[in-house]
Parts: structure tokens; C-alpha cells; sequence
């Protein structure tokens, strides 16, 4: 008995040996592969899959076209639901308003110290005349304590800023919103309203130091909440946004690149018109708040 067995492993042992091989080889495959790639990337001859990506009205910046023309700089709570296409949308329903050109140059997990060092951006910035360049930070950095994002944030929005400056244009903050839970990765026990109010405080911190005007996408997520507990702006996971949070998203942002009512638009991007007509009202809002209180 004890020989049958020791055949019985012997025979397992040679069975798993060609498997064995193949999954070694299928390793050594991919990690061949990802260095090849990555070699491609370094000399220019590959794009990077998490490199930033250009979109929009790109062909309409560069011309001669009367128009408001509008970069935004960002990751993917810039690129989800097509932010910037929603405001150019919003212009473009709003009888008599000046069309609005919207380019996104975007990247997943891009952070401002990115975009600073990018050369491509820099090129960006040189090549068009644009208006105003809206800058998005990662979304949780501006939520960490002051002395953290200032060695994480500061440094290289300023380096931003002042490129953008040199063109013409005026720099807009982008103020995000808290998660649905927190930034718990951070705060074991952070909740949204928390993290929120982190992020309003940095934002606004950092808009007053540059000079800056800060777009309180933020401020008008927690008005909207706290006006309809049960709304859905962020997606399934928590983070990024849904339809509705991007759409307000965007009308805070007519009212602040243009300083009309986005109700003035027939724009609603698929919303029904009653939930439209609500987001309209709270971005508005919120944004005559910081106008008053000289943060818009």
C-alpha cells in the first residue's frame, strides 16, 4: 500500500510539472511584456495607460471663435460623467449666454504635483489662449491637516498658478466633496460631513493664499444634502460622482465662470426637470453665497 501511494504522489507530482511550467512561463511572459512597455513609454514610443488624456472642444479654443475658453485640470472627479462637456452644454441652452469652450486634460489618480511636473500641460498652457484654467486636486489631499497639504498641494498649485498667470488666464479652484463615509483610509472614524468641512477649510485656505478664486462644488453637495437627505449624487462607490452630482458639479461652475443663473438653461442632461431645476437653484445659490462672501 505504502508503494501505491508513493507511485500515486510521484504521478501527481509529474502531472503538475507541465502546469507548473506553463504558469511560469505565462509569468515570465507578462513580466517581460510590462517591461517592454514600460521601456516603450520611457522613450516616447508607447502612451501610458494612466497618462493624461486631451478632450473636449480642443479645435474650438485653438480657433478664432468668440467664446469663453475653459481648461480643466484634473483626474477622474474632472473626467467621470463628462463635467467640463456638461458645462459647455449649459452654455450652450442658455439663450444669449457666450458659448463656453471646455477641455478636460485629465488623468485616473492624477494629483496636482503631476500636472505641475507635465510638460505636456505646460505646452497646453502656451499654445492656447485660455480664459481661465480650472484646477482639481486629488480629492482627499486638501482634506489632510494644513501642514500635510502644504508640503503635498501647496508647492506645486502655486508652481501652476503662477504658469497659468503668465498666460493671461486666471486660475479657479476646484473644491471637491467629502465621501459618502469619510475618508476612512485616512480618519478611521471620519464620516462625510467631517471630511467635508476639511475640505471647504483647505480649499478656501488655499484660494486666499494665491489669490485664487475657489468654485464651492463642495459647499453646494452639502446644501443639496442637507436639504434632500436621500439624494444620490455620488456613484455606487462612494466617491466619485453620479449623473446628479456631476451635473451640479457643473452648474456651480456656470454661475462662477459666467455669473449667470444656471436656471437660465434649458440644459438638464437627461435629469428630470423638477431634480434639474433644484440643482440649478442650490448652485446657484451657493454661489451668490461666496460671492458674498468674497471667496467667488
Amino acid at each position: 500500500m505504502p508503494r501505491v501511494k508513493r507511485r500515486l504522489v510521484t504521478a501527481d507530482a509529474c502531472g503538475m510539472r507541465p502546469v507548473l511550467g506553463l504558469l511560469a512561463c505565462a509569468v515570465c511572459g507578462i513580466v517581460l511584456g510590462l517591461t517592454l512597455y514600460a521601456g516603450l513609454v520611457h522613450v516616447g514610443l508607447a502612451r501610458s495607460l494612466f497618462a493624461p488624456t486631451l478632450r473636449g472642444d480642443i479645435a474650438l479654443a485653438r480657433g478664432n471663435r468668440p467664446g469663453l475658453r475653459v481648461l480643466f485640470v484634473g483626474n477622474s472627479f474632472t473626467f467621470k460623467n463628462s463635467l467640463p462637456a456638461l458645462v459647455h452644454d449649459l452654455a450652450a441652452g442658455d439663450p444669449g449666454a457666450r458659448p463656453i469652450f471646455s477641455v478636460e486634460y485629465a488623468a485616473p489618480g492624477w494629483s496636482l504635483h503631476q500636472a505641475a511636473k507635465d510638460d505636456g500641460l505646460t505646452k497646453l498652457l502656451r499654445e492656447v489662449h485660455w480664459d481661465v484654467v480650472v484646477l482639481q486636486e486629488k480629492s482627499w489631499l486638501l482634506s489632510l491637516p494644513e501642514g500635510q497639504w502644504r508640503r503635498s498641494t501647496y508647492p506645486f498649485v502655486r508652481d501652476l498658478h503662477e504658469k497659468i498667470s503668465a498666460t493671461g488666464a486666471r486660475t479657479i479652484l476646484f473644491m471637491t466633496w467629502g465621501y459618502a463615509l469619510g475618508d476612512r483610509w485616512n480618519e478611521p472614524h471620519d464620516t462625510y460631513a467631517s471630511m467635508q468641512t476639511r475640505l471647504a477649510a483647505g480649499y478656501s485656505r488655499l484660494g486666499l493664499e494665491l489669490g485664487a478664486q475657489v468654485a464651492p462644488v463642495g459647499l453646494a453637495w452639502a446644501e443639496a444634502l442637507r436639504r434632500e437627505p436621500g439624494l444620490e449624487l455620488w456613484a455606487d462607490d462612494g466617491k466619485h460622482p453620479g449623473r446628479n452630482g456631476s451635473y451640479l458639479a457643473a452648474c456651480v461652475f456656470y454661475a462662477t465662470l459666467t455669473g449667470r443663473d444656471p436656471a437660465r438653461s434649458g440644459f438638464a442632461a437627461g435629469l428630470d426637470p423638477e431634480q434639474a431645476r433644484f440643482l440649478q437653484q442650490v448652485a446657484e445659490n451657493e454661489h451668490e453665497a461666496a460671492a458674498l462672501s468674497g471667496s467667488n
